[in-house]
């Protein structure tokens, strides 16, 4: 990042500072916004201008590794928004994981993306990215389709991850025994939409109109602040994209703590609790990131401030954020898994299911018999996502109910784009897990989104943004909020119905094995 140790004179900024955000300029130029924390220089490019690399916070170092996260410091003259800040310490993915290998904690960070037509009162949307809040960053998601044709701000936020993000040891926690420790990935997202809040106009953002998203680990921390009180007021919608809110999917506090007790012993052997902080503090970055490898993610723990209960409980209270909601998952989430697991028969397909689901593989193997399916593979894909997946969403609507306007969908399509970095399994794969990125962005880890598969992404983007703008996800009215039994609205390249989700995927079926 380059700071230039000059201001402008405050006629000049004034004046450059109404033409970012009232006219369109042509690519080559530059333009400045005025924040709370200082002036900030664009580009244009192909429609859409961003600002990236904008700090939210002080890097978390030294003393501030662990601690909630502080206000970034001002800084004098023009900031070059024109690199992204660094990401947040990581190792090499998992399970195709798209990682981006680091050791910076230096990476509190956002990215402001706003189509150039000069709008205002533009609804704005907060990306929190996937990636198990243990991989991924806010940099491999370039929402330019989504800002220009949906006509929304888009800001997408880097945030601590692993053990950096969620490490729960009581050393960490207040002398007086309060819990501190556990949710700093979360504490950070707070704080980035704490600065959208304060400079969103200045970029030609609704600061009154703020909805969160995120997908899979993004997904479910948008869960955890929706079920959180501290996080209340900062958006006025929430859509979340493979994270079933109802599911217990983050870290119990006693799990946690075993955990982070595992870690201090490798990194800091023989260290008194007292001396423990200040050791841990001082450990090497690669080491905590070596623990981390090891643990293949790192979820947020129970019990911090931001989810101080398991949001599945917050939900089944009726004890969140009354915001409308849009949620839902794609058809296969599991089948590229299946797929590791070498199923090229029905014998496969049937020793795969008791090794999954020992003395009930008979019962599942008759309602999905693989004749259903194209492939074996695809039946056990099918299986482990409506046992896992689709059964959750189910709980999540049930547990929605009337109380907020809730739509929910799931994505189909065949033939998805693939990873770039993983080898193909061989087979066209239908509508996996994290692939629903790919219609909503650019990103360096999914194959472009073929001419045959444009129109549904046309069809996210529009929904995605009209939900940002109004609540309701069709201004057609078309899609109705979901009540417990009631249809799912279908997304697929043949354009949006409403289809009957729980026959499709069984939900009964495996109700009456859990009985």
């Amino acid at each position: 990042m380059r700071i230039r140790a000059f201001a402008l004179p405050t006629f000049t900024a004034a004046v450059l500072l109404s033409a970012c955000m009232t006219s369109p300029l042509p690519a080559a130029a530059s333009t400045l916004v005025a924040t709370d924390h200082g002036q900030l220089q664009c580009t244009v490019s192909v429609g859409v201008r961003s600002w990236r690399g904008v700090p939210y916070a002080t890097p978390p170092v030294g003393d501030l590794r662990w601690a909630a996260p502080e206000d970034a410091r001002p800084w004098d003259g023009v900031r070059e928004a024109v690199e992204f800040g660094a990401a947040c310490a990581q190792g090499e993915s998992v399970m195709g994981m798209p990682g981006i290998p680091s050791t910076s904690e230096d990476c509190l960070y956002l990215n402001v993306y706003v189509p150039d037509s000069g709008a205002v009162d533009l609804p704005v949307m907060v990306w929190l990215h996937g990636g198990g809040n243990t991989y991924g960053a806010a940099a491999q998601y370039d929402p330019s389709r989504l800002v220009a044709g949906g006509e929304v701000m888009v800001v997408t936020v880097g945030y601590r991850q692993g053990l950096f993000g969620s490490l729960a040891h009581p050393a960490l926690d207040g002398a007086d025994g309060e819990i501190r420790s556990g949710d700093y990935g979360l504490q950070d997202q707070r704080a980035a939409l704490r600065w959208v809040h304060s400079n969103a106009a200045a970029f030609g953002g609704d600061a009154g109109n703020v909805t969160l998203f995120g997908e899979s680990g993004g997904g479910y921390d948008s869960c955890a602040h929706l079920t959180s009180a501290d996080s209340a007021g900062l958006f006025d919608k929430v859509i979340m994209q493979s994270a079933n809110c109802a599911t217990d999917w983050a870290t119990s506090r006693e799990d946690g703590r075993t955990t982070a007790t595992a870690v201090a012993d490798t990194l800091c052997p023989g260290i008194s609790e007292t001396d423990m902080a200040a050791c841990l503090r001082k450990a090497d970055v690669a080491d905590l990131v070596s623990q981390a490898d090891q643990l293949m993610e790192v979820q947020p723990v129970v019990g911090g401030s931001v989810m101080p209960v398991p949001t599945g409980q917050a939900l089944a209270s009726g004890d969140f954020n009354r915001v409308p909601i849009l949620h839902g998952i794609n058809s296969d989430e599991l089948q590229p898994y299946a797929a590791t697991l070498g199923i090229e028969t029905e014998a496969d397909y049937f020793a795969a299911l008791e090794e999954n689901f020992g003395d009930r593989a008979a019962a599942i193997a008759a309602e999905y018999p693989a004749s259903e399916f194209e492939l074996p593979v695809k039946a056990l894909g099918r299986v482990l996502t409506d046992a896992e997946w689709a059964s959750g969403l189910v709980r999540t609507r049930t547990a929605l109910g009337d109380r907020v306007p809730a739509f929910t969908y799931e994505l189909s399509v065949t033939d998805a784009p693939y990873f770039t970095h993983v080898e193909h399994p061989g087979f066209g794969l239908d509508a996996y897990h994290m692939v629903d990125c790919a219609f909503l962005f650019d990103t360096p880890f999914f194959e472009s989104v073929r001419e045959d598969h444009e129109r549904l992404a046309d069809l996210m983007i529009g929904s995605w943004s009209t939900f940002a703008r109004t609540g309701d996800p069709d201004a057609d009215g078309g899609w109705e909020p979901s009540k417990a039994g009631t249809e799912v609205r279908s997304l697929s390249s043949e354009g949006a119905e409403n289809i009957d989700f729980d026959d499709e995927h069984r939900i009964d079926f495996w109700a009456s094995l859990h009985a």
